[in-house]
């Protein structure tokens, strides 16, 4: 297994941000108070310096305004997003993972993955098949083995997979 490295698609940020981080109020330039909403608390957010232009164009936050308060475009890179206050950011944001697995096809393009404990996000017909056929079925209760047989019944199909820590 590998360690999970992050994409920067911003999707989590985007889909859970606000209902996760709530600033109570800014305490200077760079820093906020900030609210926890799940788990409670606050915490000091710090906007880092080579993020701060970034942070101060809100044109897409205004836009979105279900996004994270500290998620922004990366500058220069389409498609791609920052966390403005990644160094200070609460835990249930350092422990965040997207996905537990990364499928690719034979061109390794990504095909699919798994999300939360084993359920499969993919567009790929004849990856959803494989998966109903040969993988919904396996009853192994234990993670590590059962990431291992869906790799290998998945590589049996032609596709190469990430499997993270």
């Amino acid at each position: 297994m590998t360690e999970f490295e992050c994409r920067l698609c911003g999707k989590c940020c985007m889909n859970a941000g606000d209902a996760l981080i709530e600033i109570e109020r800014r305490l200077n330039s760079r820093e906020y108070l900030c609210r926890q909403k799940i788990v409670g608390g606050t915490f000091r957010a710090r906007v880092e310096e080579r993020f701060l232009d970034a942070f101060r164009d809100t044109s897409e936050k205004d836009a979105h305004p279900s996004w994270c308060p500290f998620l922004r475009p990366m500058p220069g890179s389409a498609g791609k997003y920052i966390c403005t206050i990644h160094n200070t950011r609460p835990e249930i944001c350092r422990s965040y993972i997207c996905c537990t697995m990364r499928i690719y096809d034979s061109s390794g393009e990504e095909a699919g993955k798994v999300k939360g404990r084993r359920s499969l996000v993919t567009e790929d017909f004849a990856l959803r098949r494989c998966w109903e056929e040969a993988v919904a079925p396996l009853a192994i209760d234990d993670d590590d083995l059962w990431k291992k047989e869906v790799a290998a019944i998945l590589g049996r199909a032609g596709y190469q997979v990430e499997v993270y820590e």
